[in-house]
């Protein structure tokens, strides 16, 4: 082939999408220097070092493509510079301007519209592009770009509207989303099954800030008789599985009242419709809430401290808020077995007798007999965790209980060592 038609191939090669033949008229020693002069800024790292290495290039260009892309791509470069580099005959360039944050709006909108896609996607990306730029790139027909604006911080309620139709998908992961868009999710699920039957949608509004309070409203309608209905297979199932009981299982599929009476946009009216429900969890978020009343707190809270079960008791009572009147209910309402239990620890993990004087009970005195006058005389160590384990499992409490002052203390615990 005559040189001059070569050189026309290698100048209509070096302008292909795809990247190996642009690599290959990078790499040839025939290449003129025009046409690596374009491709010294190329998109592609492989092309930009195989015109860097190729003997036919001068070291000025290479010098000058890097020295500009080291300035497009500094944060602290000013809008002129910035500006004009976004001009560039490079794409490379052009490419680092549209990634810069330092970037003013007039420059990209221009690279928005950028013959190159990779530079329209950066700009799309940029965590500065305000919102004018965005709604023009909104518009392009590429879903991956539509998909950035879609997740990018800037982007309004209006361009949200306008993507919805194509990225809902994205949208329900996108955080603190406006109320119009929640509410327009609420209109694409209506069904008649009621919201809060709906595992998936109950969470997307739960887990969003500015969900409206109607929409709370509906999620909070729960119609206990229709879900106690639904018990009769679930129920025989799991209690065959997990031994649970009734109230268990209705606890478990009520647990999601719990974030709506901890949410934002919970009112006074729904946190009195919540207290209905016999969760004792969703009960405890409602006495835990600012805008609850506070003779309902008041109530709820000296309710959990005496009839709910040990896991809730401990939180009311860690709570630094919690009134001084339900700690002092709660101490005088401890259970007589819990009391026990912590007394018969105590003493057994005691290293020395205990003062004639000091018994605090019928328990400690009985217990530290036991331990000082049998276990320690035959040589036998004291191991705390295994012997409550013993006596929980057996009904040492209930003998404890019923002969508080003629225990034989020797004669009763003595099987058990064995």
């Amino acid at each position: 082939m005559p040189l001059r038609y070569r050189l026309q191939l290698l100048q209509r090669l070096s302008q292909e999408p795809t990247l190996e033949p642009r690599l290959q008229v990078a790499e040839s020693p025939e290449t003129p220097s025009a046409v690596l002069e374009q491709l010294a800024g190329d998109l592609e790292l492989a092309v930009r070092l195989a015109v860097k290495f190729n003997p036919c290039c001068p070291p000025p260009l290479i010098e000058l493509v890097e020295g500009q892309y080291s300035v497009a791509s500094d944060w602290n470069t000013d809008s002129e510079q910035l500006a004009m580099l976004g001009q560039s005959r490079w794409a490379w360039i052009r490419l680092a301007v549209a990634q810069n944050p330092s970037a003013t709006v007039e420059t990209l909108m221009q690279l928005a519209g950028d013959a190159v896609y990779k530079i329209q996607l950066a700009v799309a990306k940029n965590p500065e592009t305000p919102a004018d730029v965005l709604a023009v790139l909104a518009e392009h027909l590429d879903k991956a770009i539509q998909a950035t604006v879609a997740e990018h911080g800037n982007a309004t309620e209006e361009i949200l509207h306008q993507l919805f139709p194509t990225q809902q998908k994205l949208l329900e992961r996108r955080e603190n989303l406006p109320t119009s868009i929640l509410e327009r999710f609420f209109n694409e699920v209506a069904t008649e099954k009621p919201l809060w039957k709906n595992y998936k949608w109950r969470y997307l509004f739960l887990d969003q800030p500015n969900t409206p309070t109607w929409i709370l409203a509906e999620l909070a309608n729960v119609d206990l008789e229709a879900l106690k209905s639904q018990t009769n297979f679930s129920l025989i199932f799991q209690t065959l599985e997990e031994g649970m009981t009734v109230q268990e299982w209705l606890q478990d599929e009520t647990i999601f009242l719990e974030y709506i009476a901890k949410h934002p946009q919970a009112t006074v009216e729904i946190l009195q419709h919540l207290t209905q429900y016999p969760n004792p969890y969703v009960k405890l978020a409602v006495a835990r809430n600012s805008q609850t009343p506070e003779e309902l707190k008041l109530s709820l809270l000296a309710e959990l401290a005496v009839n709910a079960d040990e896991r809730i008791q401990v939180k009311v009572a860690e709570n630094p808020h919690t009134p001084v009147h339900i700690l002092e209910m709660m101490a005088q309402n401890e259970f007589y077995e819990i009391k026990v239990l912590r007394e018969i620890r105590r003493v057994l993990a005691s290293k020395y007798p205990e003062n004639s004087h000091s018994f605090k009970s019928t328990v400690d005195y009985e217990m530290s007999h036991f331990k000082h006058e049998i276990l320690y005389p035959a040589g036998i160590n004291v191991d705390v965790e295994s012997w409550m384990k013993i006596i929980e499992s057996h009904n040492l409490l209930e003998i404890m209980a019923n002969n508080s002052t003629s225990w034989d203390t020797s004669r009763q615990l003595t099987p058990l060592m064995v």
